[in-house]
């Protein structure tokens, strides 16, 4: 069960097999959002996703958001971003 603000909410869990020929529930991948551009932030040293999104998006579970919007697959890839996109707050 996913949260209200999840990007897996409303995704339905499938049955995949494990290693050991086990069937667990896994979620499927989340869909990319579509996001507005609101501007740039200059990072500093140590910054992390979830805290520029707590700051511009009042969501620390955002971070995703910020991370689609830099093309970045996985959050850590932003990690030496000297600037990093940053989306409207809209949601």
């Amino acid at each position: 069960m996913s949260e209200n603000n999840s990007r897996y909410k409303g995704l339905q869990t499938v049955l995949v097999k494990d290693s050991n020929g086990r069937d667990v529930p896994a979620l499927p991948p989340a869909p990319r959002g579509e996001e507005t551009l609101r501007g740039f932030h200059k990072r500093r040293d140590r910054e992390r996703l979830d805290q520029l999104a707590y700051v511009y998006l009042k969501d620390s579970c955002a971070f995703h958001r910020i991370a689609d919007l830099n093309g970045a697959i996985l959050p850590d890839a932003l990690s030496e971003a000297v600037e990093t996109a940053i989306p409207e707050k809209v949601r």
